[in-house]
C-alpha cells in the first residue's frame, strides 16, 4: 500500500520446508536477482530531478551503442550495450525510451546525469533501497543485484508523488491464545 507501506501481500519462495530464505526480503549481498529494465524508473527519477524533459527532447535509440565514458569502461573497453532483439528504437523522447525499455537511450542517459551512475544510485536509496548498490553504467538497465521489497518500495515511493513509506511486512504477532503480544504501528 503505497499511502501507509503495509504489504498486502509477499511471496518469499515456494515451499518453506524446502527452503528457509524469503527471496522477497533477502539481503543482496550475492542474492542473485537482478532488476533488469525495472530499474529504469529510477534513473528516470533522477533525470526528472535535473530538469530533463520527458517529452519534446529527442534521443537517437540504435539497435546498439558505444559509450566511451571512462565511468563506463571495463579494463578500458567501452560499454557497448543493445536492445532487446538488437531492435532501433529510432528518435525517442524519455517518455517513448521508458514506454519500450530502449537500452541505448537509458545508456546515454546515465552518463548525462550530472554525477552518472552515482546520481541513479542515490535515487535508488532516497526511493527506499537499502542495498549497497554499485556505481556501475550499467546500473540504468538493472544489471545490479537488489530484493524484490527494495523495488517495491521505489515503485510505491513513485506512486506516493515522491513519499516514501517503508514497507512494513508485519503488523501485529499474537499470542498461542489470539491476544496480541506486540503491534507495530507505521
Amino acid at each position: 500500500d503505497n499511502d501507509t507501506g503495509e504489504v498486502l501481500a509477499m511471496v518469499g519462495g515456494r515451499d518453506w520446508q524446502e527452503s528457509k530464505l524469503n527471496l522477497a526480503t533477502l539481503p543482496c549481498e550475492g542474492c542473485g536477482r537482478q532488476a533488469g529494465s525495472a530499474f529504469k524508473p529510477f534513473t528516470l527519477a533522477a533525470a526528472l530531478e535535473q530538469e530533463f524533459a520527458l517529452r519534446g527532447q529527442y534521443w537517437s535509440g540504435p539497435a546498439t551503442i558505444t559509450i566511451p565514458d571512462e565511468r563506463c569502461m571495463t579494463n578500458g573497453v567501452p560499454w557497448q550495450p543493445y536492445n532487446a532483439g538488437d531492435s532501433s528504437a529510432g528518435t525517442v523522447d524519455l517518455y517513448g525510451a521508458t514506454q519500450n525499455s530502449v537500452n541505448t537511450v537509458y545508456a546515454q542517459l546515465v552518463v548525462a546525469l550530472a554525477e552518472g551512475p552515482r546520481d541513479v544510485v542515490e535515487m535508488a536509496h532516497r526511493l527506499g533501497s537499502e542495498s549497497e548498490l554499485p556505481e556501475v553504467c550499467s546500473i540504468t538497465l538493472g544489471s545490479v543485484q537488489i530484493n524484490p521489497l527494495e523495488m517495491t518500495n521505489g515503485y510505491a515511493t513513485l506512486a506516493d508523488q515522491g513519499t516514501y513509506h517503508r514497507a512494513n511486512p508485519l503488523l501485529e504477532v499474537n499470542r498461542p491464545n489470539g491476544e496480541p503480544a506486540d503491534r507495530r504501528v507505521s
